[in-house]
């Protein structure tokens, strides 16, 4: 008989007998659930589909068939004592051993005695003898001869046990086997028959509720992927990465070093990423001369600056994909598109990128289109990237090098560099701000330095080279600490915004219209992007019917930052679709970089971060649909087209546009029946997303400026009585509503 014993982690039940302190075999509860706890079952039910018994919610009642066979072998007649019940074993099991033997014998007659203790008749105790004798036979004959070997066979039990079950399991349990009860619905029914737990202990690992269907047959489906998924791989199992681990602690001089090791089943690289730097006032210089070394010693280089940009529609093109029905056929299929002149590194690579598919497969929930969009992505940059590097190089070659520089921080990015890290190439992160980032990885060496420095860029000539003075970036710092988290704002401190409308009364309108985007309400930055609440309206009537309070109001609004149209378009003519622009969106995706190359592109002399804006709001507002039509008969072009071509005077106030700040102004004053027209509601789409205030004027009160919407993307006030027929004046001229002398009624009463 072996003992129950406590484990000092899940890992000891993959021990051999011999292997355990103390000797015995564990007999384990488990309740709750987590990552590791998965982890844990799915290698122990492998181990039990291999060479134990797995039992799905209850062990099935011995037919009639059954139980006819034992009485055929045994006979019909039952004693009460352990001599008995082993002589009966030995004719019925006699593969077990005579120490087995005894052991379940005792343990047979044990369970029955506390039947019989109860008060229960020698027939429930014969019949109670044919089940338990029956179940050993027909569910665990496969173990019967392993029990207490040194390998020691694995039972799962999936549900709750009843008493029966119960002291079954702990009869072969204490002749040598391995029980897990895997408790879905907690431990409460199982207490109700061990209240002590004296056959089995709780594990108490998992930090949560299991997740809802989670039972047999889902890990059963789990084993089989599994299965599956190894047939993904190339089974070129003889050369590996050495990752980090030859690695000295001098970071710059390992990159330099090309004598790693001589082991040759394995290629030696690193995956770093440096944080802050040691020294600000010579980084940027010390990183100039390390790219200097490196390239006279014609390593291969590949630099990254900042982020990595999406894949052009030209790149997503070549991949070759189809239709597919899971996710281990799509990565089947993309993985060919991996292609080197050595096979070793398509081997390599393509298992590399197998990896990260299953771990896209788990970050993208399963979802198969989510699964392929990512799998595109990297598979355009390593196209984009890895190729090039590889060109020419043996898998020990002097190892190329990808460097990042800036900060890691979308999923797809974290992914191909996670990938590339598991190529033959050096991938060194370089973090100088230390902003935390979304990288982690198991095999990611982290190097912490103290000072922090805002660079650009990664310094690869000297052309571009600059490096601050003591002073300067003493500078930095304290600019840093002033409009860091402090609700104090650096002037043009924002590259990116979003707008979201605020909600107002018609009277706030005058109340937020010139107030600074900072002090308005749901005013935010996070991650470096405003959230720039703005005013989107349409005024309909007029109150008390009083045009020159009425006008007097709307000059009041205008600023120098106002552009106002009155009773005309904002574009003068109907526009077509300029030559070209249909190769810029396909698929549902802008072509930010094509647009940027394009003969046609007349923005190249505004600021670099303000042609991004523009571009990234361009994006939103084809994805959104706001634009009726978008997506059918090319009106999705005629915005490109539109937004492409703005008046002068609207990307004036686009780059001068300070997100902190009091938000541009577009008033438009329609008093006539005529609609507003498919190419101003884009404009007026378009600088919503940007982050101007919008305010439409309709003293009419008709509905002519929602025609091209899909959706409002304002809010009406009706003020007044509607008038028709109204004149505009020239507001130069006009007084304004504040200066308008009250009645004598109106200033006696207030």
């Amino acid at each position: 008989m072996l003992l129950h014993q406590k484990i000092k982690g899940p890992d000891d039940f993959f021990k051999r007998l011999s292997m355990r302190k103390p000797r015995g075999v564990y007999f384990y509860r488990i309740n709750s659930y987590d990552e590791t706890i998965l982890e844990f079952v799915r290698k122990y039910y492998e181990l039990a589909k291999k060479d134990g018994t797995i039992i799905d919610t209850h062990i099935e009642n011995p037919t009639a068939e059954n139980i006819a066979y034992f009485n055929e072998i045994i006979g019909d007649r039952y004693v009460h004592g352990p001599g008995f019940i082993a002589d009966a074993l030995k004719r019925w099991l006699p593969r077990i051993r005579d120490y087995e033997r005894a052991s379940m014998a005792d343990g047979i007659f044990d369970s029955l005695e506390v039947l019989r203790r109860q008060g229960k008749n020698i027939e429930i105790l014969k019949n109670n003898f044919t089940r338990i004798m029956c179940w050993l036979y027909y569910n665990f004959y496969n173990i019967m001869e392993k029990l207490g070997s040194e390998d020691i066979p694995k039972i799962i039990f999936w549900g709750n046990v009843n008493f029966s079950e119960l002291s079954t399991l702990n009869i072969l349990s204490n002749a040598g086997a391995d029980i897990i009860l895997l408790q879905p619905g907690g431990d409460s029914q199982y207490l109700a028959i061990d209240p002590k737990s004296q056959f089995s202990i709780d594990l108490k690992m998992g930090t949560e509720g299991f997740p809802p269907g989670f039972n047999l047959d889902w890990l059963l489906k789990l084993y089989e992927d599994d299965k599956n998924r190894k047939l993904l791989y190339s089974g070129n199992v003889n050369i590996k990465p050495n990752t980090n681990a030859w690695l000295s602690g001098d970071i710059f001089e390992d990159l330099k070093n090309t004598k790693r090791g001589e082991n040759t089943a394995f290629f030696y690289n690193m995956f770093v990423r440096i944080n802050g730097c040691d020294n600000r006032n010579n980084y940027i210089n010390e990183l100039y001369l390390l790219y200097q070394d490196l390239k006279r010693t014609n390593r291969k280089i590949q630099v990254i600056n900042n982020n990595i940009s999406n894949p052009s529609v030209d790149e997503i093109a070549k991949i070759k994909r189809g239709n597919y029905a899971n996710e281990n056929q799509l990565i089947l299929d993309l993985k060919t598109n991996i292609k080197f002149t050595s096979n070793t590194f398509i081997d390599v690579a393509r298992d590399a990128f197998v990896d990260t598919m299953i771990e896209t497969s788990k970050l993208m929930n399963m979802d198969l289109n989510k699964i392929l969009n990512k799998g595109i992505y990297i598979l355009c940059w390593i196209n984009r990237y890895i190729v090039e590097l590889m060109k020419g190089t043996d898998i020990h070659s002097p190892t190329p090098i990808l460097i990042y520089f800036g900060t890691v921080e979308s999923d797809s990015e974290c992914l191909f560099l996670k990938m590339a890290a598991k190529l033959p190439i050096d991938v060194v992160i370089f973090n100088p701000e230390k902003i935390k980032d979304k990288l982690e990885d198991k095999n990611l060496y982290d190097i912490q330095f103290d000072e922090t420095l805002k660079v650009r860029e990664f310094p690869t000539d000297s052309a571009g080279l600059t490096m601050g003075t003591t002073a300067y970036n003493a500078e930095r710092d304290l600019d840093s600490m002033m409009y860091s988290d402090t609700g104090m704002y650096r002037d043009m401190q924002f590259a990116k915004a979003n707008a979201i409308r605020l909600s107002t009364t018609y009277e706030e309108i005058a109340i937020y219209w010139k107030q600074e985007a900072r002090f308005r309400p749901n005013f935010s930055t996070v991650d470096n992007v405003v959230n720039i609440p703005v005013i989107c309206a349409k005024v309909s009537g007029v109150p008390n019917s009083d045009i020159d309070t009425y006008f007097g109001k709307i000059k009041d609004l205008l600023t120098d930052t106002t552009l106002l149209y009155k009773n005309e378009n904002i574009c003068k003519n109907n526009v077509s679709v300029a030559a070209g622009v249909t190769s810029f969106y396909k698929n549902n995706r802008l072509d930010k970089e094509g647009i940027k190359k394009w003969d046609g592109f007349k923005y190249d002399y505004l600021r670099a971060e303000t042609q991004d804006y523009i571009l990234s709001k361009l994006s939103a507002l084809l994805k959104s649909r706001i634009i009726v039509g978008t997506g059918q008969n090319g009106v999705e072009y005629k915005i490109i087209t539109i937004v492409l071509d703005l008046p002068k005077e609207i990307l004036r106030f686009i780059q001068s546009f300070d997100f902190t700040k009091c938000p541009p102004k577009l008033i438009i004053v329609n008093t006539t029946e005529s609609i507003i027209s498919l190419e101003d509601s884009i404009i007026a789409a378009f600088l919503n997303l940007i982050g101007f205030d919008i305010l439409f004027f309709v003293p009419t009160g008709y509905d002519n400026t929602g025609k091209y919407f899909n959706n409002q993307i304002m809010e009406e006030h009706i003020i007044g009585n509607y008038l028709y027929d109204v004149a505009i004046p020239d507001f130069s001229r006009l007084k304004s509503g504040k200066d308008k002398k009250k009645s004598f009624f109106a200033r006696f009463f207030g």
